[in-house]
């Protein structure tokens, strides 16, 4: 590696200040020397390379944040402009999307059509006016070390719980089809945690190696149930077929009377019947979810 002229007075100036003068003083007896012990090896990140997908003309190369790894934005450029030894020596010049002295990493590949797309975590602002402001959340991360990207989102569904996903986007797979970005996306992790009824709610979570993945554990949770009650299903196939019959069969060995039908009885609601409406109600709201996230929706027929 050849040192820059900058580097060598840095060098020159360390070794200037560590070389000491002579200087006198009265004799004293020479110390016995210590022991001590080799520094420890400092860690360090290799310089980056792009994939060899790079090379093959335009791709879609991430702004980010050298300090925080963040995404603002994805810009449409070649190896020989935006990768290390291009042109921009892998910094994009000025300032873009309020990130100043980036680093460009290459993130995706060009569809066979020539078109280029990418990911970054921006979200909207819309005042009372109409007026919208882009604004960074934040959801998309370079990874120096591994050499590759996350993005983790949060949002609320129609029952208004809360859905967050987070995933890998590896850039030499993604367009591996020609035609697909999603091929990049692996190691998916979806967490559903409900809204509350009733005092009770449910928690659902599901991992698959990629988006086509349909053949994932869905794990279900109701912390509020007793001590807690949790069903495991193989795949999404069975969680469907079983998740009902799996709680109201749970809600029998627990003493409740799961045939009540509170809506034709003129008598108030006793705690027993408020607590197996809640646990029905958000059964229905979980099946529905993961039915949707892995392609059931036909399956599914929600009620009123």
């Amino acid at each position: 590696m050849k040192l820059s002229k900058l580097s060598t007075i840095f060098i020159t100036l360390i070794l200037t200040f560590f070389v000491s003068s002579p200087s006198f003083a009265e004799e004293v007896a020479p110390e016995t020397p210590t022991e001590t012990s080799a520094p420890t090896p400092v860690e360090t990140t290799p310089a980056y390379e792009p994939p060899a997908e790079a090379m093959n003309g335009v791709g879609g190369w991430a702004v980010v944040d050298p300090n925080t790894g963040i995404v603002h934005g994805v810009i449409v450029c070649t190896n020989d402009v935006c990768g290390p030894s291009g042109s921009w020596a892998g910094k994009l010049p000025g300032e873009y999307m309020g990130c100043t002295n980036c680093n460009l990493r290459f993130q995706t590949r060009a569809t066979d059509d020539g078109n280029v797309a990418g990911y970054s975590g921006h979200s909207y602002d819309i005042d009372s006016s109409g007026n919208a402001t882009i604004k960074n959340d934040g959801s998309v991360k370079w990874n120096e070390k591994e050499k590759n990207f996350t993005i983790k989102n949060s949002y609320s569904d129609s029952s208004k719980s809360k859905v967050t996903r987070t995933q890998t986007l590896i850039p030499e797979k993604t367009a591996s089809d020609g035609r697909n970005l999603h091929t990049g996306i692996v190691d998916i992790n979806t967490e559903y945690d409900s809204s509350t009824i009733a005092g009770q709610r449910v928690k659902g979570s599901t991992k698959q190696q990629n988006l086509e993945d349909k053949n994932s554990t869905i794990n279900v949770e109701f912390p509020n149930w007793a001590e807690g009650k949790n069903l495991t299903y193989e795949n999404p196939n069975l969680f469907v077929e079983n998740i009902d019959s799996d709680v109201e069969n749970d809600l029998k060995k627990d003493g409740f009377d799961t045939a009540t039908n509170p809506d034709t009885e003129l008598v108030e609601e006793s705690e027993d019947v408020i607590f197996v409406k809640a646990i029905k109600a958000l059964t229905e709201n979980v099946k529905s979810f993961f039915s949707s996230l892995f392609g059931f929706r036909t399956e599914i027929t929600l009620k009123n």
